[in-house]
Protein backbone atom coordinates (compact mmCIF):
# COMPACT_ATOMS: atom_id res chain seq x y z
CA UNK A 1 0.00 0.00 0.00
CA UNK A 2 1.54 3.24 -0.69
CA UNK A 3 2.45 6.13 1.88
CA UNK A 4 -0.77 8.41 2.62
CA UNK A 5 0.44 12.42 1.40
CA UNK A 6 2.11 13.73 4.62
CA UNK A 7 -0.95 16.29 6.24
CA UNK A 8 0.28 19.93 7.45
CA UNK A 9 1.55 18.24 10.69
CA UNK A 10 3.68 15.90 8.96
CA UNK A 11 5.28 18.62 6.45
CA UNK A 12 5.54 21.33 9.44
CA UNK A 13 7.74 18.52 11.74
CA UNK A 14 10.18 17.89 9.18
CA UNK A 15 10.92 21.64 8.65
CA UNK A 16 11.15 21.86 12.09
CA UNK A 17 13.36 18.92 12.27
CA UNK A 18 15.45 19.94 9.30
CA UNK A 19 15.69 23.65 11.00
CA UNK A 20 17.43 21.69 14.04
CA UNK A 21 19.89 19.99 12.24
CA UNK A 22 20.99 23.24 10.02
CA UNK A 23 20.89 25.15 13.19
CA UNK A 24 23.38 22.73 14.82
CA UNK A 25 25.73 22.48 11.56
CA UNK A 26 26.02 25.95 10.80
CA UNK A 27 26.37 26.72 14.46
CA UNK A 28 28.96 24.11 15.05
CA UNK A 29 30.65 25.23 12.32
CA UNK A 30 30.80 28.94 13.41
CA UNK A 31 32.29 28.31 16.94
CA UNK A 32 34.86 26.32 15.44
CA UNK A 33 35.60 28.86 13.08
CA UNK A 34 35.62 31.54 16.14
CA UNK A 35 37.87 29.04 18.31
CA UNK A 36 40.22 28.91 15.88
CA UNK A 37 41.26 32.76 16.10
CA UNK A 38 41.29 32.75 19.60
CA UNK A 39 44.24 32.52 22.17
CA UNK A 40 44.22 29.42 23.77
CA UNK A 41 48.03 29.56 25.74
CA UNK A 42 50.31 31.85 26.33
CA UNK A 43 53.89 32.66 27.74
CA UNK A 44 56.21 35.25 29.42
CA UNK A 45 59.84 34.74 28.16
CA UNK A 46 63.10 37.15 28.72
CA UNK A 47 64.85 37.46 25.81
CA UNK A 48 68.72 38.87 26.63
CA UNK A 49 68.37 41.05 24.02
CA UNK A 50 65.33 42.09 23.79
CA UNK A 51 64.06 41.85 27.09
CA UNK A 52 60.45 40.47 28.20
CA UNK A 53 57.76 39.01 25.62
CA UNK A 54 54.93 36.93 25.30
CA UNK A 55 54.54 34.16 23.00
CA UNK A 56 50.50 33.30 22.23
CA UNK A 57 49.11 29.97 20.65
CA UNK A 58 45.86 30.55 18.67
CA UNK A 59 43.56 27.95 17.83
CA UNK A 60 44.63 27.55 14.59
CA UNK A 61 48.09 27.28 15.97
CA UNK A 62 47.37 24.19 18.53
CA UNK A 63 44.60 22.37 15.93
CA UNK A 64 45.47 23.07 12.39
CA UNK A 65 42.70 20.86 11.27
CA UNK A 66 40.23 22.83 13.18
CA UNK A 67 38.92 24.94 10.14
CA UNK A 68 39.29 22.27 7.51
CA UNK A 69 37.22 19.90 9.45
CA UNK A 70 34.38 22.47 10.60
CA UNK A 71 34.42 23.57 6.42
CA UNK A 72 34.13 19.38 5.42
CA UNK A 73 31.40 19.53 7.59
CA UNK A 74 29.50 22.21 6.64
CA UNK A 75 29.95 21.21 3.29
CA UNK A 76 28.75 17.99 3.96
CA UNK A 77 25.36 19.31 5.28
CA UNK A 78 24.89 20.77 2.07
CA UNK A 79 25.37 17.42 0.13
CA UNK A 80 22.96 16.06 2.81
CA UNK A 81 19.93 18.31 1.16
CA UNK A 82 20.59 17.01 -2.04
CA UNK A 83 20.65 13.03 -1.14
CA UNK A 84 18.70 10.21 0.03
CA UNK A 85 19.19 6.82 1.51
CA UNK A 86 21.98 5.46 2.43
CA UNK A 87 24.43 8.05 0.80
CA UNK A 88 22.92 10.73 2.88
CA UNK A 89 23.22 8.00 5.94
CA UNK A 90 26.91 8.17 4.94
CA UNK A 91 27.49 11.99 4.41
CA UNK A 92 25.77 11.82 8.23
CA UNK A 93 28.06 9.94 9.59
CA UNK A 94 31.09 11.74 8.05
CA UNK A 95 29.74 14.73 9.63
CA UNK A 96 29.83 13.13 13.29
CA UNK A 97 33.26 12.09 12.64
CA UNK A 98 34.63 15.49 11.79
CA UNK A 99 32.71 16.77 14.58
CA UNK A 100 34.04 14.33 16.89
CA UNK A 101 37.75 15.03 15.97
CA UNK A 102 36.91 18.51 16.45
CA UNK A 103 35.72 18.01 20.27
CA UNK A 104 38.49 15.25 21.10
CA UNK A 105 41.48 17.61 19.54
CA UNK A 106 40.25 20.64 21.13
CA UNK A 107 40.13 18.43 24.43
CA UNK A 108 43.61 17.26 24.24
CA UNK A 109 44.79 21.05 24.74
CA UNK A 110 43.27 21.62 28.54
CA UNK A 111 46.31 19.83 29.69
CA UNK A 112 49.08 20.29 27.46
CA UNK A 113 51.26 22.81 26.62
CA UNK A 114 52.16 23.70 22.63
CA UNK A 115 54.31 23.32 20.92
CA UNK A 116 53.86 26.94 18.97
CA UNK A 117 54.62 28.45 22.33
CA UNK A 118 58.27 27.67 21.88
CA UNK A 119 58.43 27.47 18.14
CA UNK A 120 57.57 31.02 17.93
CA UNK A 121 61.00 32.35 19.47
CA UNK A 122 63.55 33.31 17.39
CA UNK A 123 66.06 32.44 19.31
CA UNK A 124 66.74 30.72 22.28
CA UNK A 125 64.77 32.85 25.28
CA UNK A 126 64.40 32.56 29.68
CA UNK A 127 60.48 31.30 30.45
CA UNK A 128 58.82 33.36 33.15
CA UNK A 129 56.75 31.58 35.40
CA UNK A 130 54.29 29.03 33.56
CA UNK A 131 52.30 29.05 30.19
CA UNK A 132 48.73 30.49 31.07
CA UNK A 133 45.98 28.49 29.74
CA UNK A 134 43.46 30.69 28.47
CA UNK A 135 40.15 27.88 28.31
CA UNK A 136 37.25 30.19 26.26
CA UNK A 137 39.03 29.13 23.12
CA UNK A 138 39.27 25.06 23.75
CA UNK A 139 35.74 24.91 25.15
CA UNK A 140 34.52 26.72 22.13
CA UNK A 141 36.33 24.08 19.76
CA UNK A 142 34.83 21.43 22.38
CA UNK A 143 31.34 22.70 21.65
CA UNK A 144 31.48 23.48 18.17
CA UNK A 145 32.49 19.31 17.42
CA UNK A 146 30.09 18.45 19.60
CA UNK A 147 27.52 20.05 17.59
CA UNK A 148 28.46 19.09 14.77
CA UNK A 149 28.81 15.66 15.86
CA UNK A 150 25.01 15.72 16.87
CA UNK A 151 24.25 17.40 13.59
CA UNK A 152 25.95 14.31 11.60
CA UNK A 153 24.04 11.79 14.20
CA UNK A 154 20.73 12.97 13.47
CA UNK A 155 21.06 13.20 9.66
CA UNK A 156 22.52 9.49 9.64
CA UNK A 157 19.40 8.75 11.65
CA UNK A 158 17.29 10.41 8.86
CA UNK A 159 15.89 13.31 10.81
CA UNK A 160 14.76 16.26 8.54
CA UNK A 161 15.20 14.03 5.38
CA UNK A 162 13.17 15.45 3.15
CA UNK A 163 12.94 12.79 0.19
CA UNK A 164 10.30 11.02 1.04
CA UNK A 165 7.80 13.44 1.26
CA UNK A 166 8.41 14.80 -1.95
CA UNK A 167 7.59 11.16 -3.30
CA UNK A 168 4.38 11.53 -1.57
CA UNK A 169 3.49 14.81 -2.83
CA UNK A 170 4.62 13.74 -6.51
CA UNK A 171 2.25 10.52 -6.64
CA UNK A 172 -0.36 12.76 -5.09
CA UNK A 173 0.38 15.18 -7.80
CA UNK A 174 -0.20 12.41 -10.52
CA UNK A 175 -3.36 11.03 -9.06
CA UNK A 176 -4.80 14.60 -9.04
CA UNK A 177 -3.36 15.05 -12.85
CA UNK A 178 -5.39 11.91 -13.49
CA UNK A 179 -8.70 13.12 -11.84
CA UNK A 180 -8.32 16.05 -13.50
CA UNK A 181 -8.33 14.58 -16.84
CA UNK A 182 -10.99 12.44 -15.74
CA UNK A 183 -12.93 15.42 -15.23
CA UNK A 184 -12.38 16.94 -18.73
CA UNK A 185 -12.88 13.84 -20.68
CA UNK A 186 -16.65 13.91 -18.66
CA UNK A 187 -16.47 17.86 -19.72
CA UNK A 188 -16.34 16.50 -23.29
CA UNK A 189 -19.07 13.94 -22.63
CA UNK A 190 -21.69 16.35 -21.88
CA UNK A 191 -20.67 19.26 -24.59
CA UNK A 192 -21.06 16.00 -27.14
CA UNK A 193 -24.24 15.05 -25.30
CA UNK A 194 -25.61 18.85 -26.19
CA UNK A 195 -24.41 18.83 -29.51
CA UNK A 196 -26.63 15.65 -30.51
CA UNK A 197 -23.80 13.57 -30.44
CA UNK A 198 -22.96 9.80 -29.28
CA UNK A 199 -19.76 10.16 -26.69
CA UNK A 200 -19.43 6.33 -26.46
CA UNK A 201 -19.05 5.83 -30.10
CA UNK A 202 -15.89 4.30 -30.78
CA UNK A 203 -15.79 4.25 -34.80
CA UNK A 204 -13.32 6.88 -36.34
CA UNK A 205 -13.89 8.48 -39.46
CA UNK A 206 -11.44 6.01 -40.72
CA UNK A 207 -13.58 3.36 -40.00
CA UNK A 208 -14.84 1.51 -43.32
CA UNK A 209 -18.46 1.40 -41.79
CA UNK A 210 -18.64 5.21 -41.69
CA UNK A 211 -20.44 6.88 -44.40
CA UNK A 212 -19.77 10.55 -45.00
CA UNK A 213 -22.67 13.05 -44.70
CA UNK A 214 -24.10 13.58 -48.48
CA UNK A 215 -23.75 17.17 -49.28
CA UNK A 216 -26.51 18.66 -51.16
CA UNK A 217 -26.22 20.30 -54.42
CA UNK A 218 -28.89 22.41 -53.84
CA UNK A 219 -27.91 26.22 -52.97
CA UNK A 220 -29.71 29.15 -52.99
CA UNK A 221 -30.66 31.91 -54.68
CA UNK A 222 -27.55 33.90 -53.00
CA UNK A 223 -25.23 31.21 -53.31
CA UNK A 224 -25.84 29.64 -49.35
CA UNK A 225 -25.70 26.22 -49.20
CA UNK A 226 -28.37 24.16 -47.38
CA UNK A 227 -26.86 21.64 -45.49
CA UNK A 228 -30.35 20.36 -44.95
CA UNK A 229 -31.48 20.21 -48.59
CA UNK A 230 -30.03 16.77 -48.88
CA UNK A 231 -31.96 15.00 -45.92
CA UNK A 232 -35.11 12.98 -47.11
CA UNK A 233 -38.40 14.86 -45.67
Amino acid sequence: MADPTPGPGQTNSRGRQLGIVAVLAVAGAALAAIAAALTWWSADYVDPLSGALTIKAAGADCVPELIPLALVALAGFGAALATRGIPRRAVGAVIALCGAALAARSAMFFGSTPEALVSELTRPADPVGTAQLHPVGPVLGVLGGLLLAAAGVLIALGVGARQAMGSRYERGAKAQAATTAKTTDQGDWWKALDAGDDPTATSTPDSPDVTPPAVSEHTSGDGYHDPNASRSS
